[in-house]
């Protein structure tokens, strides 16, 4: 029979606080997922810093980045830079079409300015700009769509409003034009019109009123239309060319009758006063008619020169003039 093994005499507990026992570690890989790039095909162990974020539906899917690696639209813009013969801003563009990415002009500008970092190596001008438009997109642009719309609401002659001029920033015309000639005209369309209309001021003065400023306004319409109608080969541009002839014609007219008037009023202020009142408050309804009874003195002049010598002439009257004739005291 064999013999027993000795018992092994067991050690006391050792002392342990049971508030400090380890935690979980913190895992080095998040998910044994591969994320590959549908450029160049390699395969990243994670999306962030290695793929752009993105803010379109088309990449929603994908954790909301793109699947394009950051190296790779570096590459492709650096491509574009060269098929656009080294316009930047091209090559920028032409990557928020590939990534359905909204176009920023201005932060785009700033991007372009930041070419290297701090320790001299280049940086993807492309990533800074995505970190920047998603920093600043205070106007919900987030698409390559809302570029267009931007675009659409930058030219003038889709504002429906003076406001929408008066708004928008990227419209160049001045709400000034936009409400003297009202809405629906290109820039080009506003430049030739204010051009016109400050030469019919050069030659012909200022508008004095509403009236003459109108005719001025018509007739920069019509010569507008005359020119749309050449550059189109239009052959109705005939009746368009009689119209602008009347239209000069009236504003002519008009410009010369009130130049008429004007001296009128200089030479004989008391004439004018008589017209206006004949105009606007017919003598024989003036309050005071014997005030302007006989403004001219021709009645005066007739009963002393003409009636006055013939009544002596007729009658053998001693009558004389009461101005240029002496009295027996005076004599």
């Amino acid at each position: 029979m064999a013999a027993k093994k000795p018992l092994i005499k067991a050690e006391p507990a050792k002392k342990v606080n049971k508030n400090a026992k380890p935690d979980l570690v913190e895992q080095s890989v998040v998910s044994d997922e591969e994320y590959r790039c549908t450029c160049c095909g390699h395969k990243y162990k994670k999306q962030e810093t290695n793929f752009n974020r993105s803010k379109s539906p088309i990449f929603a899917g994908n954790n909301g980045y793109l699947s394009i690696c950051c190296n790779c639209v570096a590459k492709l813009y650096e491509g574009f830079v060269k098929f656009y013969d080294g316009d930047e801003d091209a090559a920028a563009e032409r990557i928020c079409q590939i990534t359905d990415m909204y176009f920023n002009p201005e932060i785009w500008a700033m991007s372009r300015k930041i070419s290297e970092s701090r320790r001299g190596k280049s940086r993807n001008r492309i990533s800074t700009y995505v970190s920047r438009l998603n920093l600043t997109q205070a106007d919900r642009a987030t698409t390559y769509s809302d570029t267009l719309i931007r675009r659409w609401e930058a030219n003038v002659e889709n504002a429906e409003t003076v406001a929408e001029v008066e708004q928008n920033p990227d419209i160049k015309t001045s709400p000034e034009a936009v409400r003297k000639y009202g809405t629906g005209f290109t820039a080009g369309d506003y430049d030739s019109l204010e051009y016109e209309y400050q030469n019919w001021v050069t030659e012909n003065g200022k508008p004095m009123d509403k009236r003459q400023e109108e005719l001025y306004i018509s007739a920069c319409y019509l010569k507008l239309n005359i020119q749309k109608l050449l550059q189109k080969g239009d052959a109705n541009i005939g009746p368009a060319i009689a119209n602008y002839k009347a239209q000069i014609e009236a504003v002519t007219t008009e410009i010369e009758d009130r130049k008429k008037k004007a001296e009128e009023k200089q030479v004989d202020p008391v004439g004018l006063m008589i017209r206006d009142i004949e105009e606007f408050a017919p003598a024989d309804y003036y309050k005071d008619k014997k005030l302007y009874k006989d403004y001219d003195h021709l009645l005066d002049y007739f009963k002393r020169h003409i009636l006055r010598p013939l009544r002596n002439l007729l009658t053998g009257s001693k009558e004389l003039d009461k101005e240029f004739s002496l009295s027996d005291a005076e004599e």
